[in-house]
């Protein structure tokens, strides 16, 4: 089937599934069972005012900028319980939901930008990893669907599929009671049904930019369906400079002159990397232009960063409880020297000692997709059981491998840094670092896979005689300098050394089989070339 018959099979799926004109059908955008004359009402943050004659006059709100910290948010006036959230001006269905999830009272963060989020107000929030950020602007979103289900849609755009999972999950679980159709469109899916359920205008969706570039691409009609997009998340943002300029001149990116939705940057340090500016290229280019409120969410705040509020968020309030690249004090910080050449030999040894530190379940971060396999399969080999998460794994087996992880059914998980940020696994006790990461802010983000929402834990770092020179530099941007393990020793490591070594051999054979892995890696590069090639 060639493209040009795809692409109008497409088409014609689309059409039967698309809404009248008129608006769309009640039924699928009703989110109580309760119908009410209300909520068909916009809310008033997102109305311009109106002045004595008649005429539309701009809310001055968004003339005044002032920055917030941590400690004017009177932590001391949030008792646990509903109320503490009602406080922020949430709902009491949407409070009791958060309270009935075990979070017994609001983050810093989460005091610090919600009230401003449903006064309508642009938003910078800046905090450490694991602080409830997430929370931070779902619930206002939730909120906003609740009171006004015929202008509030959503969507939220984040780099990797697994990242799409775990924010659905979010949204789902804020949001028990409510009828909310939350769809999420990511690659390794089949595409005609995504673009189906695309057509029938749900909530929220979320998606990955590669694969939602393609339905556009496929359907140009589709852009009827972001009609009423009033909300864009924009999840693990890394813009740089001269990205920006660009960016702007795709969805027309002033202080003026602004898209039709909400946008959220969280964890704006990773979306708009060049890498995906041909995706966000087209998605900007079919998504609708109106006002829009803008909230920027980030752990990590750099120049870019700084530069795009400059762009984006002129006017804003902003949220400032970052302190710099630092990990929380709850992460016990160490490292272990090993030679190269035999760090396998350590990994397993450590993994085997880790069942005596009461460690539930540990990630093992990696530097390539390549070394992450081969770790797996060499842990098979010696009946050590563990899953992989890299980019070349198919979708159905990085959910499944993921869904294994986190249901303790296994509890080693080998990753590169696609599971690095956002993922919230609340029994990761341990992180290995089997290579140190070449940018050290992917350090912080690496171990903070661990520790988070006020529980212990633990990082590792494997450090051969090259690595000594990135570790001084993590040092120097955490002002922590990690301590030796204690309780390793070279002579009981080395014991295992023969073991370890015959199972690598065995796993890098089964990897350069006939059509084995190695060859799969070198078919993809070539079809990729061949892709860039073509564009």
């Amino acid at each position: 089937m060639d493209v040009c018959d795809s692409k109008r099979r497409i088409r014609e799926r689309v059409e039967k599934s698309s809404p009248s004109a008129d608006g769309v059908d009640a039924d699928s955008i009703s989110l109580f069972s309760v119908s009410s004359k209300k909520r068909q009402r916009r809310s008033a943050h997102h109305e311009t005012e109106k002045s004595a004659d008649g005429k539309e006059a701009k809310s001055d709100d968004r003339e005044i900028s002032y920055r917030i910290k941590p400690e004017q948010t009177n932590e001391s006036t949030f008792v646990s319980g509903e109320a503490s959230f009602r406080a922020l001006g949430l709902n009491q269905w949407l409070s009791s939901n958060v309270v009935a999830m075990g979070i017994s009272k609001p983050t810093p963060v989460q005091r610090g930008c919600i009230p401003p989020i449903l006064a309508g107000r642009d938003v910078i929030g800046t905090a450490q990893t694991g602080t409830g950020k997430t929370a931070a602007f779902a619930l206002p979103i939730l909120q906003l669907l609740g009171n006004d289900p015929y202008g509030v849609f959503c969507l939220c755009l984040t780099p990797t599929r697994e990242l799409a999972t775990q924010i659905a999950d979010q949204f789902d679980a804020f949001s028990a009671g409510m009828t909310l159709r939350c769809e999420v469109v990511v690659g390794g899916e089949d595409i005609r049904t995504q673009g189906a359920a695309l057509v029938s205008r749900p909530h929220v969706v979320i998606a990955t930019p590669g694969r939602l570039m393609e339905h556009f691409m496929y359907d140009d009609s589709l852009a009827k369906a972001f009609a009423k997009l009033r909300c864009l998340v924009l999840d693990e943002v890394r813009p740089r400079i001269s990205f920006l300029t660009r960016l702007a001149s795709i969805s027309s990116l002033t202080c003026h002159s602004l898209p039709t939705y909400n946008c959220t940057h969280e964890q704006a340090d990773r979306l708009l990397d060049p890498g995906f500016e041909a995706e966000l290229r087209i998605i900007m280019h079919n998504l609708p232009s109106v006002k829009r409120q803008t909230l920027l969410f980030s752990a990590t705040i750099t120049r870019s960063i700084s530069a795009l509020q400059e762009v984006t968020l002129k006017k804003a309030v902003h949220f400032e409880a970052f302190e710099g690249l630092k990990v929380v004090e709850r992460c016990k910080q160490e490292y272990c020297f090993v030679p190269a050449k035999v760090k396998e030999v350590y990994l397993v040894h450590l993994i085997t000692k880790a069942k005596t530190w009461g460690v539930r379940s540990m990630i093992i971060f990696v530097g390539t997709v390549h070394t992450c396999q081969l770790l797996q399969e060499t842990l098979t080999l010696l009946s050590i059981d563990s899953v992989a998460l890299h980019a070349c794994k198919k979708q159905r087996h990085r959910v499944a491998s993921l869904a294994r992880f986190k249901s303790g059914e296994v509890n080693v998980l080998i990753a590169t840094d696609v599971a690095s940020r956002g993922l919230d696994i609340p029994s990761v006790d341990l992180v290995i670092n089997h290579d140190v990461p070449a940018v050290p802010r992917n350090y912080v983000h690496r171990v903070g896979r661990t520790a988070r929402a006020g529980r212990l834990g633990r990082a590792v770092t494997l450090i051969s005689q090259f690595d000594v020179a990135l570790v001084h530099q993590i040092e120097e941007i955490t002002g922590v300098e990690m301590t030796e393990v204690a309780d390793v020793s070279e002579e009981e490591v080395l014991k295992d050394i023969s073991r370890v070594f015959t199972a690598r051999r065995g796993a890098k054979m089964k990897m350069s089989e006939n059509g084995g892995f190695d060859d799969q890696m070198r078919e993809r590069k070539a079809r990729s070339s061949s892709q860039s090639a073509v564009k």
